[in-house]
């Protein structure tokens, strides 16, 4: 399991020196987390489910800034390095949160950064460029939460990318959301979104809203946010 330690946003203008495709000054997100040492799921299994369910994860350019030599500019797909469980999970965490940032926020391009501590050996910290606080806050207990159905064998889809499109939709209007209207607006099945609802509520992200009368008897969910000290 996944352990979300700690999560900031600032410049961190002493990471930009590990990867030099950061824009100088730009903000940050940085979490602390410690990866499982000792996972049910390998590396490579890992990877792939996660590119099953988000499969623009293959296309993140990626190096390994301590390799003997560069990747060609042209290759694609997360690297992960041999004996290294921790480091790759919190990696694989890193392109997972710039896939979901990128979606959220129409951006195309963010660069980040991993760094595994000596000790603890299961710690790591993350780096990725995030602009919108609310946005980095809902990325990140979304990715945690998606890595670590990945671990414990559970699939991700359509759950995690239903729970992140919706939560995309609702946060660009202020009303509440019935699954009806928001199944519609997502072009999914009313069973996804209300699968979606519940999985961002029990997140805390939206609420389900109490009215002396609702005539339609359909539950009622509006977005309350997402900010680096919720739990």
């Amino acid at each position: 399991m996944i352990q979300l330690q700690s999560m900031e946003f600032a410049a961190f203008t002493t990471a930009e020196a590990l990867n030099p495709r950061f824009r100088a000054g730009h903000p940050k997100l940085r979490l602390t987390v410690d990866a499982e040492p000792l996972p049910d799921v390998p590396d490579r299994a890992l990877q792939a489910r996660l590119e099953g369910s988000f499969p623009g994860l293959a296309r993140h350019h990626c190096q390994v800034h301590d390799a003997a030599a560069p990747r060609p500019a042209r290759a694609r797909g997360v690297v992960l390095v041999e004996g290294e469980t921790t480091a790759n999970q919190a990696h694989l965490l890193e392109h997972l949160l710039l896939e979901m940032l990128s979606t959220l926020d129409h951006v195309p391009r963010l660069s980040g950064v991993t760094c595994a501590y000596t000790t603890p050996p299961e710690r790591n910290d993350i780096f990725v460029e995030c602009a919108d606080p609310e946005s980095g806050a809902l990325a990140a207990r979304i990715a945690v939460r998606a890595m670590n159905a990945v671990l414990a064998g559970e699939p991700l889809a359509p759950l995690y990318p239903d729970a992140l499109r919706c939560a995309r939709l609702m946060r660009q209007a202020a009303h509440a959301w019935p699954p009806a209207r928001l199944a519609r607006a997502a072009r999914m099945s009313r069973a996804r979104a209300e699968q979606a609802l519940e999985a961002l509520a029990q997140a805390r992200f939206v609420e389900r809203e109490s009215y002396a009368m609702n005539f339609s008897g359909e539950p009622h969910y509006r977005f309350v946010g997402a900010v680096a000290g919720r739990a």
